[in-house]
């Protein structure tokens, strides 16, 4: 479920990355927001199920006997299923902010047109720029970490296998 899953992101992932590119070739002025929205949720549910299925290979390969690789082992095929809709709900969250950041965007450019007083501009301008950044950084930074975790408990399980080969067959 989860390589089928992830093959089907990454081509809608490639797909939307060729259709931005080709809209705006023909059609430069033309406001996008909505493909890039697209490319942002594919991209963030990808991050997402690599990382999954990094954490389930992990699990069920690796030979470490805690006590919580044994329960995990145990319940990660049952959790596979509320896990994927969890990375759909996750990566949907990022398709609401996103249309909100370009709606703020959108504001921001039709308020710097205005003559007046930019305090309410430049407010605006700083609240979008941190509170994205963020929450972008969140969205991406979580599951590479599981990412990396996973990968690196899995080289330590190998390593201590390959220990354990060696030492039984000397």
């Amino acid at each position: 479920m989860i390589l089928i899953s992830l093959g089907v992101c990454r081509f809608c992932l490639q797909w939307s990355s060729v259709l931005y590119n080709f809209c705006s070739y023909f059609n430069p002025d033309d406001e996008l927001w909505y493909i890039g929205i697209i490319w942002e949720f594919t991209n963030t549910l990808t991050f997402w199920l690599t990382s999954l299925l990094a954490v389930v290979y992990c699990v069920k390969v690796s030979s470490f006997t805690y006590a919580i690789f044994l329960w995990l082992r145990w319940r990660i095929l049952r959790l596979i299923p509320q896990l994927l809709l969890g990375s759909l709900m996750i990566s949907c969250v990022t398709i609401i902010v996103s249309a909100i950041r370009h709606h703020l965007k959108s504001q921001l450019i039709s308020m710097m047109q205005l003559p007046g007083n930019n305090t309410e501009t430049e407010t605006l301008k700083t609240f979008l720029e941190k509170y994205y950044t963020h929450q972008h950084l969140a969205m991406l930074f979580i599951p590479f970490l599981l990412f990396l975790t996973s990968t690196i408990l899995l080289i330590a399980s190998l390593s201590q296998h390959l220990r354990q080969i060696r030492h039984h067959n000397a």
